[in-house]
């Protein structure tokens, strides 16, 4: 990624050719390559806590387990919670409505399940689903089932990592959203709402801009203004909320 000589952005890529653009919003995640060249200095935080997270498909048997918004059971040394994912409209279906263009796989209802491991755990078996219910000796069989039933392919041991946006840098032609920015801890549950805020600030941003013939990287500045104070608070509630979560380091993890 480079300014070009006309003031907007060239950007590189792995596997397609470059482009130049007026404006490139790097929306990448919190491993953000355009950040890493943007801001060099604002880098992800290890909170330390681990987690497998899985997914299995919603049936009968398991339609009781999450009846409300979501639900947590504490264990020995770990922490499940769980939520149950209904759609209104099937994702596939809603893609060929809103956007045909788009191709999403055919996904049925599911639990959303996580399992919150001691500060720095691993996973100390072959799997991930195979760490969770090694866990689980002793738990309701409904719960091993729901473990034993979920995904392979959507079950993984992931960390908490997030990314406070601090440092300011000169707006351009190049800018951050969403998780590239201000990675929150999922235990804030505003992860998502923040990068669609981000979107459509800087959407109402860029279009004042063109309305009013101001200038474009002023527009960008307002955006990156008003995201960095908002950005910055809902990493901090995520953060603040992440210890009722973490399970008790007292509870010996089951041996």
């Amino acid at each position: 990624m480079s300014r070009a000589p006309t003031g907007s952005c060239a950007a590189r890529f792995a596997r397609r050719d470059p482009a130049t653009a007026e404006l490139l919003v790097g929306a990448d995640g919190v491993a953000s390559a355009v950040r890493g060249v943007l801001s060099p200095q604002t880098t992800p935080t290890d909170t330390g806590v681990r987690f497998v997270i899985g997914r299995t498909p919603l049936t009968d048997e398991f339609a009781g387990l999450s009846k409300a918004y979501g639900s947590k059971i504490a264990g020995d040394g770990v922490s499940l919670l769980l939520g149950a994912m209904r759609f209104r409209t099937p994702p596939k279906q809603a893609a060929g409505q809103l956007a045909p263009e788009v191709t999403l796989p055919d996904i049925g209802d599911y639990v959303r399940w996580a399992m919150i491991l001691p500060s720095n755990g691993s996973l100390g078996a072959p799997t991930a689903q195979e760490a969770v219910l090694s866990r689980m000796e002793g738990w309701h069989p409904e719960l091993r089932a729901l473990i034993e039933q979920a995904d392979p392919d959507n079950s993984t041991l992931l960390s908490i990592r997030v990314v406070e946006p601090r440092e300011r840098w000169a707006p351009g032609p190049v800018t951050l959203l969403g998780d590239a920015i201000h990675a929150t801890s999922p235990t804030g549950g505003n992860g998502a709402n923040t990068a669609l805020r981000d979107a459509d600030l800087l959407r109402r941003c860029l279009i004042g801009a063109v309305e009013r013939r101001q200038d474009l990287i002023g527009a960008v500045g307002d955006y990156e203004r008003q995201m960095f104070e908002y950005g910055g608070e809902a990493v901090r509630h995520s953060l603040a909320a992440l210890p009722a979560f973490v399970p008790n380091p007292e509870r010996p993890e089951p041996a």
